[in-house]
């Protein structure tokens, strides 16, 4: 996996195939650095081909080329009408084409620029898709998965391209892809095998020896600090809850931030149960604190002058006779008394305790990741995370992060016109405000929780976290989204003077 991506130099055996990329009336190697006899056949062979570099074009043919068994041609239409996102889907198209075909080594060469973001963020996107080439998750299987996978993809330079820049790309695409495996991993394991006690010991012998400070709560800790939000929900299961506490702090803070992410190991609903149908998928509930983990990681390893903490509020939420009931009324850490209409609405309480204790740290930034309403889902599909944000700069900020990472947010309104959905006749607010305009008020609801004068963003990844089957060239199972996207947001934050 660390190999996999490689800088391009003539192999003493040919590679299965080169994967040339050009757009409406380009040349396929322009821009791009070839041997000089290469160089000539390979275009003889790409102009016999007829290519034209529409949108969906694919040409293969045999090499020529002593280096290359297989030419493979893509299209990518109109150069001014190519998106950072077209990118992703075309590398992906690339791999999965790979794949069928067998292709094991193959080089591929990316002279085309993305219109919206610079050539470098645009060549360092490239290199994150094809580090992930080979991620399958075969981890219960007793042999591997007779899927096809790319064993290296060497990366062809750009005439004028610095080696010792690429390299520093591609070894930052490496870094990026063992953290996004590891948000994956978490995410795709089953319920028996990843439940709050076995995530919360992973988590503190991985950060051993680090930077970053590892404290597991337990029910004697969460019920001292009062977070009866998390130990309610996890009242129905013999697994007991934790709350995951990492904290890192630079010598000289530029910023104080919390990472906040919503850690369910498996979500039956509760005593409010969800059907059957797709319950199996409910492991991945803890996507949002697999994307904290996985920054933390990130911040562990590169040392930024931040203060920087992440709370995993970690549970099962399953029905038994002990379980959280509808309507019980839970007394939340700030105080608030929360009504539960619906125990399958937990993932907003265990946010909510963790938000409100958040404010011992006196953050200036809370982000927290949450997988937490099929509205959300229903709304953006798997393309795009919904965001709420308190404040317009970090909205906007993480919105051009999101786009230039992959990792997509689209902002949604957070007003106080759907408070009133929360209203309670027993207590201060209820957990869920039932089917019309329950996704901005899953926000409304947090928002009361959130630390005074933090800036606050609230990410719900329902819709992306997780994909049943293979979707723009995605394999089945957890996304790791979020991952990217808390790591471009922690590098802006260090840079911030």
């Amino acid at each position: 996996m660390a190999d996999l991506v490689q800088l391009w130099n003539a192999p003493d055996e040919p590679l299965d195939c080169l994967y040339l990329v050009t757009h409406e009336g380009g040349d396929p190697l322009d821009g791009i650095v070839l041997p000089g006899a290469d160089r000539r056949t390979i275009g003889h062979t790409t102009a016999e081909l007829g290519v034209r570099g529409l949108e969906g074009e694919v040409l293969v043919t045999a090499s020529p080329s002593r280096n290359f068994r297989r030419i493979a041609c893509f299209g990518i239409g109109k150069a001014e009408e190519f998106t950072v996102h077209s990118l992703r889907k075309l590398l992906r198209r690339v791999l999965e084409q790979a794949g069928r075909n067998r292709e094991y080594q193959i080089a591929v060469a990316l002279p085309v620029v993305a219109r919206d973001v610079a050539p470098d963020q645009a060549r360092a996107v490239a290199l994150g898709e094809l580090a992930l080439a080979d991620y399958r998750f075969d981890r219960f299987r007793s042999r591997p998965d007779e899927a096809t996978k790319v064993d290296a993809v060497h990366v062809v330079p750009l005439a004028g391209e610095d080696e010792s820049g690429l390299g520093a790309l591609v070894e930052r695409a490496r870094r990026l892809d063992a953290l996004v495996r590891l948000a994956r991993d978490f995410g795709n394991r089953p319920g028996n095998d990843l439940t709050p006690e076995t995530f919360a010991t992973e988590v503190g012998a991985m950060f051993a020896g680090s930077a970053v400070r590892v404290t597991v709560m337990g029910a004697k800790e969460l019920e001292k600090d009062g977070l009866r939000g998390i130990l309610a929900v996890g009242r129905g299961s013999v697994q007991e809850p934790r709350m995951l506490r990492l904290e890192y702090r630079a010598k000289k803070p530029r910023a104080a931030l919390v990472l906040v992410g919503k850690g369910v190991t498996f979500d039956a609903g509760g005593i409010s149960l969800k059907p059957a149908a797709e319950m199996a998928e409910m492991k991945h509930d803890m996507a949002g604190a697999a994307a904290v983990v996985a920054a933390m990681r990130a911040v562990a390893e590169k040392l930024p002058p931040l203060k920087v903490v992440g709370l995993l509020p970690l549970v099962e939420n399953l029905p038994s006779g002990s379980a959280l009931k509808p309507g019980d009324i839970v007394t939340m850490v700030n105080g608030t008394t929360v009504e539960v209409d619906n125990t399958d609405a937990e993932g907003r309480l265990l946010l909510a305790d963790a938000m409100a204790y958040a404010a011992r740290f006196h953050p200036e930034i809370v982000v927290d990741l949450a997988t937490l309403t099929g509205a959300c889902k229903v709304a953006l599909g798997s393309e795009l995370a919904g965001m709420f944000a308190n404040d317009d700069p970090l909205a906007q900020q993480l919105e051009r992060l999101g786009h230039s990472t992959g990792d997509r947010v689209w902002r949604l309104p957070l007003l106080p016109e759907y408070r009133h959905l929360l209203r309670s006749e027993w207590a201060d607010i209820k957990n869920s405000a039932g089917r019309w305009g329950s996704l901005p008020a899953s926000a409304a609801f947090l928002a009361r929780f959130v630390p005074e004068k933090a800036r606050w963003a609230h990410l719900d990844i329902a819709g992306v976290a997780y994909v049943s089957r293979s979707h723009n060239g995605l394999p089945p199972g957890a996304t790791g989204f979020g991952v990217r996207l808390l790591m471009a947001l922690l590098d802006e934050l260090a840079e911030k003077p």
